[in-house]
């Protein structure tokens, strides 16, 4: 008789974000579903279930997980931008909870990385002149969107032709004149705002005569003002960061798997880090 040790719940996070990047939403909902019988109070968990129900077109599960994260973290903004593109998809939809009867488009497989901004050469923005949220509601994050240059604008559809909105124009004036040099640039959603919706611009091929020209200097000098932050962080003294010693227990318990799910309630996300190149950028309308 073997005594199999059981999988920690770092090991299940990183099985359930597998399945999820595999397109696997069956397999993702079941390892967070046992997850949450373990530890019943993780809002990223549940954050991650209603992201598979979600793809799976189950309204009303993908809105009840939300909504849970929501009551164990108020503070949670995945949840609460899931939690609106829900209402405003139950307005458009009629979803067949019971009977399972959809025709089911082909699901949107994240792509890591789409997210994934490269100093210099990626722009994360909002886009103006916004189609309604309604319409906004069906994006997922990471689709691939259409860009297109129009009389001095450049304006964002879906792969069907539906516009969703424009580049503000600062932006749409260098990359039109970088385009024209033959530059080449993709653009993909990220997630639901108030009244518009996130998108990454990247840069994909750098035409030789613009070798010189880098597409997003704004990013250049914002990610510099926050270099000159970090560093004047690290000059405090070292004391201001010290864990307490009630800290440290906590960290050296979740390591050892020994936090019982009553314990159990600041979820399992990362801090944030930043890294010069590339850095990590926040998917604010989906768990993975």
């Amino acid at each position: 008789m073997t005594d199999t040790k059981p999988k920690t719940r770092r090991q299940i996070v990183e099985d359930a974000r597998k399945a999820a990047l595999d397109g696997d939403w069956a397999g993702a909902i079941q390892l967070n579903q046992d997850l949450l019988e373990r530890f019943p109070r993780d809002a990223e968990a549940y954050n991650r279930l209603g992201r598979s129900l979600l793809e799976q077109h189950k309204l009303a599960a993908s809105y009840d997980a939300y909504s849970a994260a929501l009551k164990i973290d108020p503070a949670n903004m995945i949840a609460r931008r899931n939690l609106q593109r829900l209402e405003q998809l139950r307005h458009t939809h009629a979803a067949d909870e019971s009977g399972g009867a959809h025709n089911d488009p082909t699901p949107v497989i994240p792509r890591t990385n789409v997210f994934i901004e490269e100093v210099g050469k990626t722009w994360v923005d909002e886009l103006v002149n916004p189609a309604t949220l309604v319409n906004l509601a069906e994006i997922s994050a990471g689709e691939h969107l259409q860009l297109n240059l129009e009389a001095g604008r450049i304006v964002i559809s879906r792969d069907n032709g539906e516009l969703l909105g424009e580049i503000e124009s600062k932006t749409a004036e260098r990359l039109i004149e970088l385009i024209n040099g033959g530059n080449r640039y993709e653009v993909y959603a990220l997630g639901l705002t108030s009244n518009s919706i996130r998108v990454i611009i990247r840069e994909v091929f750098k035409d030789p005569k613009l070798a010189n020209r880098v597409s997003f200097p704004r990013q250049i000098s914002y990610t510099r003002a926050y270099l000159r932050d970090r560093d004047q962080l690290r000059m405090r003294d070292e004391a201001d960061f010290l864990f307490s010693d009630e800290d440290d227990e906590d960290i050296d318990e979740e390591e050892a798997g020994t936090i019982s799910p009553d314990d159990d309630h600041r979820g399992d996300s990362d801090s944030d880090t930043f890294e010069e190149d590339p850095v990590t950028v926040e998917e604010e309308d989906s768990q993975i």
